[in-house]
């Protein structure tokens, strides 16, 4: 199976700090449900935009959109 990276987007001048925060949440989320992540991370790309991101195996696709809604997924 292929790998796909989901994605959450935040803005604003504390952007960093929640991406970093979200983070938590997801590496906690796919902990739980024993999931293989291939990897995780935030991406800072400007002071007012980051975003924290997953990278799992498509076969967890269904249930990371159910649950976690993730704003972008992508192919990886």
């Amino acid at each position: 199976m292929s790998n796909i990276k989901f994605v959450w987007d935040f803005y604003g001048p504390d952007s960093k700090s929640l991406a970093e925060h979200h983070l938590v949440h997801l590496i906690d989320f796919i902990s739980k449900e024993n999931f293989l992540s291939i990897d995780s991370g935030v991406s800072i790309d400007s002071d007012n935009y980051a975003y924290s991101f997953i990278i799992l195996d498509s076969s967890h696709l269904e249930i990371i959109k159910l649950k976690l809604k993730p704003h972008q997924a992508f192919k990886a």
